[in-house]
């Protein structure tokens, strides 16, 4: 599972399934992002990160 740390200037990414993996984005896109992509190369059988993805992606095109 991966969980966003968020502060009003950044997020911090880590991943709980590596224990090891963490990362860093100024934004929840670009970190959902970098989740999604961890997830893909590490995780494959994993969809959380990558579907949080598409919802947030989703929710921001009918925000605008």
């Amino acid at each position: 599972m991966i969980r966003l740390d968020c502060t009003q200037i950044s997020v911090v990414i880590v991943c709980e399934t590596c224990g090891i993996w963490h990362a860093f984005a100024f934004d929840k896109l670009e970190a959902w992002e970098r989740a999604a992509a961890h997830e893909e190369r590490a995780h494959p059988h994993l969809t959380q990160a990558r579907d949080a993805l598409s919802t947030y992606r989703k929710r921001a095109r009918h925000a605008v």
